[in-house]
């Protein structure tokens, strides 16, 4: 008997509304609600349609590099039914606790179009690996190009957290870029090991279980293969710099609406973006509820975004200003991505609870696995 993946993943969710709950409070730490929603008055609104179109954008690259990836084993795959099933899929990953979400478009790809879960599966970690490779190169290139912020230097006395960064990037890249190069290498034998050792349970009860590992171990390695041709992955490697490179664009869009443009270009846009990754990396409550809010006022913080002198003569504080930001980069950006997720989820007759249902209750291996 297999154990559903919704209550394996307890102690994660567990975690994660602690995190979530204790990034919340440091988030609002020492800033009055009424200044917060003083600062909130003052946003200009146009300037969030910038922010929307951006993002908007930005998921339609993130939907034509899924594509790219999976026509790599299934050309007939399409831009339109990418885009759905990354719309959607992201909205399960920004809603869920412990990322859960991340399952789902495997398993939409495996109902729509009879992708196997290993394929899908292996495109999430050809996504992940490049981006953060990419942010790795982004972020190393702005650490020597641009003098770090004065307040980077206090936080840690005696310590150099740009050299530091640095190091973590020269560490993560390589390795990340080694498991890669390992997956082609030696995946296809790996597995093949894999089914020799476990020959003797062919048969027998634990003969279909060995099956769905062994398939789904098949299809992950091939799934990879979009690497593999230099065509393919030049243009995903194009896909994520735009991506990430617009994503910067965002940051410096909201400052002026919030009236601190003049402190947030688009270096600092890059530096706040990389600053949100890694407080999304944390273990989550739903929704990142808390710990971007605590990324984020922490990023201003390093581009002097931080304190009780006002923005402007009668204005908010800067402390009121950068939670302002925070609230109002989140919800917008998680307000337009679940617009999107809502349309594709009713144009395409999609039943959230039977997405649920499949996430937190079916066994490991239940799910199709064919070709």
């Amino acid at each position: 008997m297999t154990t559903p993946p919704g209550r394996r993943a307890l102690p994660k969710v567990a975690v994660g509304l602690l995190v979530g709950a204790v990034a919340l409070v440091l988030a609002l730490w020492g800033v009055p609600l009424a200044d917060v929603g003083h600062a909130l008055a003052d946003l200009h609104l146009p300037w969030l349609i910038p922010v929307a179109a951006l993002f908007l954008v930005q998921q339609a690259l993130r939907a034509l590099r899924q594509m790219v990836i999976l026509r790599a084993r299934y050309p007939r795959h399409t831009f339109r039914t990418s885009l759905s099933v990354l719309c959607i899929g992201f909205f399960f990953v920004n809603t869920l606790p412990a990322r859960l979400g991340e399952v789902v478009r495997p398993i939409l790809l495996a109902e729509r179009e009879d992708i196997p879960l290993g394929t899908g599966f292996a495109m999430v970690v050809v996504e992940r690996a490049v981006d953060l490779v990419a942010m790795g190169v982004m972020v190393s290139v702005l650490a020597w190009l641009v003098p770090a912020p004065e307040a980077l230097t206090q936080l840690a006395p005696g310590v150099d957290l740009v050299a530091f960064g640095r190091s973590m990037v020269g560490v993560a890249v390589p390795t990340v870029v080694a498991g890669l190069l390992a997956l082609l290498l030696f995946g296809g034998h790996a597995v093949d090991l894999g089914a020799r050792l476990t020959s003797r349970w062919s048969t027998g009860r634990l003969a279909p279980l060995r099956s769905r590992v062994l398939s789904f171990a098949r299809h992950f390695v091939s799934g990879v293969d979009a690497v593999r041709q230099p065509a393919r992955l030049a243009s995903i490697l194009g896909l994520t710099a735009a991506t990430w490179g617009l994503t910067g664009f965002m940051y410096p869009a909201l400052a002026h609406g919030l009236g601190i443009g003049h402190a947030i270009d688009y270096t600092a846009g890059m530096g706040l973006l990389g600053v949100t990754m890694l407080g999304m990396a944390l273990p989550a409550a739903p929704g990142f509820a808390g710990t971007y809010e605590a990324a984020v006022r922490a990023g201003l913080a390093l581009y002097d975004i931080a304190g009780t002198a006002p923005v402007r003569p009668g204005g908010p504080t800067l402390d009121a200003t950068a939670v302002a930001y925070a609230l109002v980069m989140h919800w917008w950006i998680h307000i337009t991505q679940s617009a999107t997720a809502i349309w594709f989820l009713v144009a395409d007759r999609v039943h959230p609870m039977s997405v649920l249902r499949k996430v937190f209750h079916a066994p490991v291996g239940a799910a199709p696995e064919s070709r």
